[in-house]
C-alpha cells in the first residue's frame, strides 16, 4: 500500500488529564478527522498529526472531548528534527522533512 500524501504541516498535539488517560481519546479523535495514515502516537501524551488544518481547529476537534481539568497544546512545525525509535522516520521524511 502506498502512503499518499496530501497538503498540510505537521503538528504536535498534547493533552493532559490529571485523572484518566486520554490516549485513545486523543488518538480516534484525530484518526476520525486526519485520517490513519496521518496519525502517530509518540509517547502516552502525545500524537503527531499530519494535516492541513489549522491548530485551533484541531483543538476545537478536541476540546469538546475534554472534561473540566484536562489540557491540551496544538503547536504547527516549520522546522523540526527527529532521533530515536519512537519516531517513525520514513513517515516523517514523507511529511516535509
Amino acid at each position: 500500500m502506498t502512503d499518499v500524501v496530501g497538503p498540510g504541516s505537521l503538528k504536535l498535539v498534547v493533552a493532559h488529564s490529571p485523572i484518566r488517560s486520554l490516549d485513545d481519546l486523543i488518538s480516534n479523535a484525530l484518526t476520525a478527522r486526519a485520517g490513519v495514515n496521518d496519525v502517530r502516537r509518540f509517547s502516552d501524551h502525545a500524537h503527531l498529526v499530519f494535516t492541513d488544518a489549522e491548530p485551533s481547529d484541531i483543538r476545537s476537534w478536541l476540546s469538546a472531548e475534554l472534561e473540566s481539568g484536562e489540557s491540551l497544546f496544538v503547536v504547527e512545525f516549520e522546522r523540526w528534527s527527529s532521533y530515536g525509535a519512537s519516531v517513525d522516520q520514513r513517515w516523517l521524511l514523507r511529511r516535509g522533512h
